[in-house]
């Protein structure tokens, strides 16, 4: 008998081609968010404090924000297709991200795609600046804006084979987490480094392409 699968997705560098994030600092944000960010990676700040800061400096309205994504940002051509098939043969597709509602929202609906489950920290307009809230604490993970690791778990005790598919190093606690993990670029790396098992990918093809090899589609 087949698993019952459920496929969660990181969605900056995974679904998508570019970093929402680093876009929009690129194009709205203060020339000294780098400099956060290095905070952010030395463990100066946390990367909640580092998102705060970052988005808090942000001057640009959600219209603004909207074009500069459906401009700038592009899907992996392979996702649409992939997506599809999972909702041909009933199987959920759940994008997790330590990024933003508004990003997930406005990629995918111009992509045609929306509406898709998704996670992901808010973002809201105050007093003319953004905030950003975070609504998924954890009460393990530390190391996380956004625990990916935590809503897998939760999955697999509900009784999902959980697929998880990511990049960087937002994702370790998600591919730590699940049954079967796709990883690419950094978090390829921390996996072999750490020996935790991953099958390596360049797209959703290839991660179609080995559910079949396992009968597990």
């Amino acid at each position: 008998m087949k698993p019952q699968l459920l496929v969660a997705c990181d969605f900056d560098g995974t679904v998508t081609r570019q970093d929402t994030l680093v876009e929009i600092l690129n194009r709205f944000g203060s020339p000294a968010w780098t400099q956060v960010q290095e905070r952010v990676v030395s463990g100066e700040i946390s990367i909640r404090e580092g998102l705060k800061s970052e988005m808090g400096a942000v001057r640009a309205s959600r219209e603004e924000l909207e074009g500069l994504l459906a401009e700038r940002i592009d899907l992996d051509p392979t996702f649409p297709g992939f997506l599809r098939q999972m909702r041909v043969r009933g199987i959920p597709v759940v994008l997790i991200t330590g990024g933003f509602d508004l990003c997930v929202e406005a990629v995918m609906a111009q992509s045609g795609l929306w509406p898709v489950p998704f996670l992901a920290n808010r973002l809201r307009q105050a007093d003319g600046s953004w905030q950003v809230d975070f609504p998924y604490p954890s009460l393990t993970c530390t190391a996380c804006g956004h625990c990916k690791g935590d809503p897998i778990r939760s999955w697999r005790a509900q009784g999902y084979t959980t697929v998880f598919a990511g990049n960087g190093v937002t994702d370790r606690c998600g591919a730590a987490a699940s049954n079967l993990t796709f990883a690419k670029g950094e978090l390829s790396q921390w996996c072999r480094r750490e020996g935790v098992p991953a099958v390596e990918f360049k797209n959703f093809d290839d991660i179609q392409e080995e559910l079949k090899r396992r009968e597990w589609l």
